[in-house]
């Protein structure tokens, strides 16, 4: 599989991007995301302390926390797309994919919808004295500025007056 992907991998990631532009629902962001990170991590681990030992380890780590790491991706943007390639490439069983990714759904559907939820009733009582200060302050702006051009509107058309006119340019 490994020398498949190396020889095939920009290929199908291409694939990936032509079909979900015309519609077909396939993860290309995750792998356009997932090819970058391999391939920075192949050409650029070394320097960020990505050895081959490590990145061992890194493996053993997810085949006996995948699960927890699935579950906790789901709440962090870069590792959401990423949590499902490293789970395949770390050959999680699927039954502990699905159970840890549907959990994490549910848990992050139920966290971010009560957070919104609640700041929205937070701004709702906040938003009755801010409403009216803009309110007033926009009234006060939509009526100054007409004024504040009638009262200098000779002065500004002085100003007008002395560009060029348009039709002395040549056109580009």
């Amino acid at each position: 599989m490994t020398e498949f992907i190396s020889v095939y991998g920009i290929w199908v990631v291409a694939a990936f991007i032509a079909l979900e532009s015309v519609g077909i629902p396939l993860p290309a962001e995750a792998a356009l995301i997932a090819a970058g990170f391999f391939v920075l991590l192949d050409r650029y681990g070394n320097h960020f302390g990505f050895t081959e030992g490590r990145i061992r380890i890194g493996q053993w780590l997810f085949a006996k926390y995948g699960g927890r790491f699935v579950f906790v991706a789901r709440f962090l943007p870069f590792l959401r797309n990423m949590a499902a390639v490293l789970a395949g490439t770390n050959a999680m069983a699927q039954h502990n994919f699905y159970f840890a990714s549907g959990t994490a759904a549910a848990a992050w559907i139920v966290c971010y919808g009560l957070a919104a939820y609640s700041f929205g009733e937070a701004f709702a009582s906040f938003a009755s004295p801010a409403t009216v200060f803009l309110g007033l302050t926009a009234a006060l702006i939509v009526l100054a500025v007409p004024t504040l051009i009638l009262r200098y509107e000779k002065y500004l058309l002085s100003k007008a007056r002395s560009l060029p006119d348009a039709s002395d340019h040549p056109r580009a």
